[in-house]
């Protein structure tokens, strides 16, 4: 196989097709953040739908590989392939931290929605509605954070039940609800508990995984979930 230029900026441009497409297991994708930060939802419906880019990684991959097959044979298309799909996964698990650490602040947290759930039943007497939460957070800034996390209230089932945002109790410190602590450079699976009172009664039990959060202070929001 002769190397030339052309097939230098082939492969290139099926790496970057591959790179930018690329999904790890905590849902971060660089090819969407970019999209993001530039305004523009990469899905048809805010989180959910159709996703956009899909298309245009589909069309730049063949066109990679069209440039490519001119000056390959099709077993040397197929290990390159390979191997960049291979090494594609490690090249973006170590972009991500620099990603989010060029950030300050709440922009500079990773929010593991894949892994994240929450359990919601009814206590033992039916009086009240429990909410057992495990969040997975990364700090991947320079300074410790100290924030408030909650749920909307148009993620819950039944919706009449929490008319209001839910503000999340850490189970280790039950008195101070919306206080989290999370140190630069630190994972952290926050486990919440939160009580709350109904007139009926609640005879029901359901779970939520990786809801859309709103994490906050004093001086600032961000809302995070999958896609997001």
């Amino acid at each position: 196989m002769k190397v030339s230029k052309h097939a230098i900026i082939s492969v290139i441009l099926i790496f970057f097709t591959i790179f930018l497409g690329h999904t790890t297991e905590t849902g971060f994708s660089i090819g969407d953040k970019i999209l993001l930060g530039l305004g523009i939802s990469p899905w048809s419906n805010g989180q959910t739908g159709f996703h956009y880019p899909v298309v245009i990684y589909f069309a730049l991959f063949i066109i990679g590989c069209l440039e490519a097959r001119r000056i390959m044979t099709i077993r040397q298309l197929l290990i390159l392939l390979l191997l960049l799909f291979i090494l594609t996964p490690s090249v973006v698990s170590f972009v991500k931290p620099y990603y989010y650490g060029i950030h300050r602040g709440l922009d500079s947290v990773e929010y593991d929605s894949r892994n994240s759930n929450f359990n919601i039943r009814g206590s033992n007497d039916k009086k009240k509605i429990e909410v057992l939460g495990a969040v997975v957070l990364t700090n991947y800034g320079k300074d410790t954070i100290k924030f408030g996390i909650k749920i909307p209230s148009d993620n819950f089932f039944p919706k009449e039940l929490f008319p209001q945002d839910l503000i999340l109790t850490e189970v280790e410190n039950s008195e101070e609800p919306g206080n989290f602590i999370l140190h630069s450079g630190e994972t952290r699976t926050i486990l919440s508990y939160n009580s709350i009172t109904v007139k009926n009664g609640y005879y029901g039990q359901g779970g939520m995984q990786g809801p859309i959060l709103i994490l906050y202070t004093e001086d600032e929001s961000r809302t995070v979930g999958n896609n997001l």
